[in-house]
């Protein structure tokens, strides 16, 4: 019997869409821009639409398009480069954890139930708080938070990975623990892995913003979605577009993983 094709949602369709869209911006926003974002020139701030300014200008006379442009370029090169190392240390350590079982899934188990006691957010602020507002630390912080919720996922479906036929057959058949484990057990795995990492990279967008919106994150001049957010906000009533172009944009782009994520989510879900 022939299976149906499946139907793509329209939805997803233009989900697709935009993320092209938005790799396009990362990957040409030196050429597409004309202003330095970080450059201030208070003859032109707070300026309307203009060919010059297609977004306006800031309080600091700083191009609102360029910012905007290179704020989703750092907003998601941040977010990704950390929810792709997370899902690498998070997936090996899962699956060694399982396999191997005995006192290293048990200090495994010690560690990660330690750290998911406390509210993410509240330990990502304290690491922060402990080494201080920057950048690099912000980075650090969400990498030593997030990779423990792959960590466990991984270590749930290594272990039901574990008891299937042709993972005992490959044992018994003398193949080793590396070729079991990267052979039989990640393809079995990597596609719930890949639907986590594509749900997350919005929270971890959001969050981003959120740390720097507070002055935790990313640090002024450098754009970001959360920084501009939080310059904008005291222009609310004098000048709305300052703050409404950043979060709209940080709108679409959570919107836009969101729906990535859980079409993929759907699609496993009928498959098993």
């Amino acid at each position: 019997m022939i299976r149906e094709r499946e139907r793509i949602p329209a939805s997803v369709w233009l989900a697709l869409a935009f993320l092209v869209l938005l790799l396009a911006v990362m990957l040409l926003a030196e050429p597409i821009t004309h202003h330095d974002p970080t450059e201030m020139d208070l003859a032109h701030k707070l300026e309307g639409h203009s060919a010059a300014f297609l977004l306006g200008t800031d309080d600091y006379g700083r191009c609102i398009f360029c910012r905007c442009v290179f704020a989703v370029r750092n907003s998601i090169g941040i977010a990704f480069s950390v929810e792709l190392v997370s899902v690498l240390i998070g997936m090996i350590l899962g699956m060694f954890a399982a396999w191997f079982g005995g006192w290293f899934d048990q200090i495994f188990n010690l560690v990660s139930n330690a750290l998911m006691s406390f509210p993410s957010v509240i330990l990502i602020m304290l690491i922060v708080a402990f080494l201080g507002a920057s950048t690099r630390n912000i980075i650090l912080a969400m990498l030593l938070v997030d990779w423990i919720w792959y960590a466990r996922i991984s270590r749930s479906l290594t272990l039901s990975q574990k008891e299937r036929k042709y993972v005992q057959a490959a044992k018994l058949s003398g193949a080793g623990t590396g070729t079991i484990l990267l052979r039989h057990i990640t393809p079995g795995i990597l596609s719930q892995m890949a639907v986590q990492f594509t749900l997350s990279l919005g929270s971890v967008i959001l969050g981003l913003a959120g740390f720097s919106f507070l002055g935790i994150g990313i640090q002024r001049p450098t754009p970001e979605l959360g920084v501009m957010i939080s310059d904008g906000c005291g222009l609310i009533r004098t000048n709305f577009s300052v703050l409404l172009w950043p979060g709209l944009l940080l709108f679409l782009v959570v919107l836009d993983f969101n729906v990535l994520g859980e079409w993929q989510s759907t699609r496993l879900r009928k498959k098993a």
